[in-house]
């Protein structure tokens, strides 16, 4: 059975180019967009993967997390973007847990 997207995001198709518009704020603003749904659609991409490594582990009997793993990527986060940047991968590695069995909040 297919994972769920995390919180319900699915990768979206960018948004229409804003080329040729005499509106320079305009032209940020839809970049920034585009910008955000790649960033979106990575991150649901790198879900899927933490998750299929964390089924492939448990079937083997392994803990369903490398403590190892998550620490290297927490230093990686903190190393190129500071303590915001932990805070990003924390928040990243919790979205990678599969969901328990409590209902998810929709926004």
């Amino acid at each position: 059975m297919p994972e769920p997207f995390p919180h319900g995001d699915a990768p979206r198709v960018p948004l229409p180019s804003t080329e040729g518009t005499t509106d320079p704020a305009a032209a940020e603003l839809s970049e920034l967009s585009e910008l955000d749904e790649q960033l979106i659609a990575q991150l649901v991409h790198r879900i899927r993967l933490a998750r299929g490594q964390q089924l492939s582990r448990r079937a083997a009997g392994l803990p369903t997390t490398s403590l190892a793993q998550e620490n290297a990527m927490l230093r990686r986060y903190a190393s190129r973007l500071g303590d915001q940047g932990a805070g990003i991968a924390l928040a990243i590695l919790e979205l990678s847990r599969p969901p328990s069995g409590r209902a998810v909040e929709q926004r």
